[in-house]
């Protein structure tokens, strides 16, 4: 099985191909942006540049492949968004030209109400609130498009906002960081709920469709934990971890406050196709986020 990746430099993209590259039963290909990555051989993965999908190897990148797309331009200018949501219909519309078997579109639980009561289900509404959530849901629209007309099959994978080691705009990583300096902690009693989901489950996610037959992909699956955690519990599982370790912790404050939202995500649907099921709760994540920075 070919396997193409768009994105390959950013925080899922790139633990995805760490992931899939000593699976001895895929042929891996990365696409970047990235100048200093394009046009090398790294781990064993060959890395091309991210416009090589419209050029003269074109269907040779893509014939047969399945296209897992994680590139989105982040916290960018609306020209880069533009740029960006540019260069995903240019992909897709190469992929059916060039006979690719399949497409995984990274899509956002952003698409969701910010506000819901629970965890966000398929069948739940669309809230487009933010640039962001009609940019994610713009690609949906995109691969459905192209896919309406050829026998390429797709999925849209509505993901959980992610976490882990080195993705430090993250609070969690924050609040961390500080521990770590010794810095005071402020903290808002609120009925915000962030439905974090560890890289490693995400691309556990990916990996579960990936391996599942594209013929039987439902149009839209979302990735998450099922929950989520206040900003009290995550600064709680961040001082059980310091104190397992035997690490002092500074001093934390508690400021009362009526935010509400909730960014969970469900994932029942792909568990039923899949088997998927995350792993790693909050702390596991702190963990992992402790020990990179300390490395």
């Amino acid at each position: 099985m070919r396997i193409v990746v768009t994105g390959a430099s950013g925080f899922l993209g790139s633990a995805l191909i760490k992931r899939l590259r000593n699976d001895t039963g895929i042929e891996l290909i990365a696409l970047s942006s990235s100048a200093d990555i394009a046009g090398e051989l790294r781990d064993g993965v060959m890395y091309y540049h991210k416009d090589a999908v419209f050029g003269e190897f074109a269907t040779e990148l893509l014939e047969g492949s399945v296209v897992v797309n994680c590139a989105y331009p982040r916290n960018s200018t609306g020209s880069a968004v533009a740029d960006g949501l540019l260069y995903i219909s240019r992909l897709f519309d190469a992929c059916r030209a060039c006979g690719a078997r399949a497409v995984i579109n990274i899509s956002s639980q952003s698409v969701y109400d910010g506000k819901r009561e629970a965890a966000a289900k398929e069948s739940d509404a669309l809230s487009l609130d933010t640039p962001y959530a009609v940019g994610k849901y713009s690609t949906e629209l995109m691969i459905e498009s192209v896919c309406a007309s050829c026998n390429m099959a797709y999925t849209n994978v509505r993901m959980a906002s992610l976490i882990g080691p080195a993705f430090n705009q993250r609070i969690v990583n924050r609040f961390v960081r500080r521990a770590l300096d010794m810095e005071p902690i402020s903290v808002n009693l609120n009925r915000q709920i962030f439905g974090f989901l560890d890289i490693e489950d995400a691309v556990s996610s990916i990996v579960g469709l990936i391996k599942l037959d594209a013929k039987n992909w439902k149009p839209v699956y979302n990735t998450g934990i099922g929950k989520g955690y206040t900003l009290k519990e995550m600064i709680e599982a961040i001082q059980e971890v310091f104190a397992e370790r035997g690490k002092d912790f500074p001093e934390v404050t508690y400021n009362d406050d009526d935010a509400v939202g909730n960014t969970s995500v469900d994932y029942n649907l792909l568990e039923a196709d899949t088997g998927f099921r995350p792993e790693m709760d909050i702390k596991s994540s702190v963990i992992a986020i402790l020990e990179q920075m300390e490395a």
